[in-house]
C-alpha cells in the first residue's frame, strides 16, 4: 500500500455494499481509506498524509451534507491538512466535470494518478 498514491474518503457512514468512488480511485491505481465524519480527525491523525480528501456528499441536503460542507471549510482552513485538496464529490458533479481522473488532475496535478507516490 505504500507504493500507491493515499486518498482520504470522508462521507456520512451510509455506505452500499460496493462503493462506487472507492472502486473509481482503485481502478486509477489509489488507495483510498473510507470513514465517517465523526471519526474524520482520529483518522487524519493515525494516516499518512493524503493527496486528497474526498468528501462524498449525500444526495439530500439535509444535516449531512451541512455537516460535509463545514467539515470541508474546517480541513481547508487547518494547518495539519494545509495543501491538500478537499474535494466535495458527488456522483452528477463528477460526471459534469469529466470523472474522478479529471477532477484530481485538476486539484493535485496531472502526477495525481500518473504513478506510485515517491
Amino acid at each position: 500500500m505504500n507504493s500507491l498514491r493515499k486518498v482520504l474518503v470522508v462521507d456520512n457512514g451510509h455506505r452500499g455494499v460496493v462503493d462506487p468512488l472507492a472502486a473509481e480511485l482503485s481502478e486509477l491505481g489509489l488507495s483510498s481509506v473510507t470513514t465517517s465524519f465523526e471519526a474524520a480527525d482520529e483518522v487524519l491523525q493515525i494516516i499518512e498524509r493524503p493527496s486528497a480528501i474526498f468528501l462524498k456528499m449525500p444526495a439530500d441536503t439535509g444535516s449531512d451534507h451541512a455537516t460535509l460542507i463545514a467539515l470541508a471549510d474546517t480541513l481547508r482552513r487547518a494547518d495539519r491538512t494545509s495543501g491538500i485538496p478537499v474535494i466535495m464529490w458527488d456522483r452528477q458533479t463528477a460526471a459534469q466535470n469529466g470523472g474522478i481522473t479529471a477532477i484530481l488532475r485538476s486539484e493535485v496535478g496531472p502526477q495525481a494518478v500518473s504513478g506510485p507516490e515517491v
